[in-house]
């Protein structure tokens, strides 16, 4: 998605299409961004939680997440723009995990 087709659409929206557009599967193989659209859209990839991120500070700043979520979201965004994340190799399950829980939350339904 580019930056102009995000701005066409809500922050909210916007979180909705990284939770149900994208696999949770970890593929076998590396992925990069030389491959066709249609292999690229993984949960697993550095551009997907750069997205999140994002998306997340993005609803955070515009007041859209209820005040008992915003600890979550702080924490989260803490934990995933950390070295330590940066510098884990591959990202795990358990790290999809924790970004559809969060999603889950501010969304308000359960996938």
């Amino acid at each position: 998605m580019t930056e102009k087709e995000k701005e066409r659409i809500s922050p909210i929206e916007y979180l909705r299409i990284l939770r149900d557009d994208y696999s949770d599967e970890i593929p076998n193989k590396v992925l990069n961004g030389s491959m066709p659209r249609d292999q690229i859209k993984y949960k697993v990839r550095r551009n997907w939680w750069n997205g999140l991120v994002g998306g997340l500070s993005r609803v955070q700043e515009k007041g859209l997440i209820s005040n008992e979520l915003q600890e979550d979201v702080t924490a989260f965004l803490e934990h995933y723009t950390s070295e330590e994340f940066h510098n884990q190799p591959l990202t795990t399950a358990e790290d999809i995990q924790k970004a559809n829980n969060l999603l889950n939350k501010i969304l308000g339904s359960e996938l």
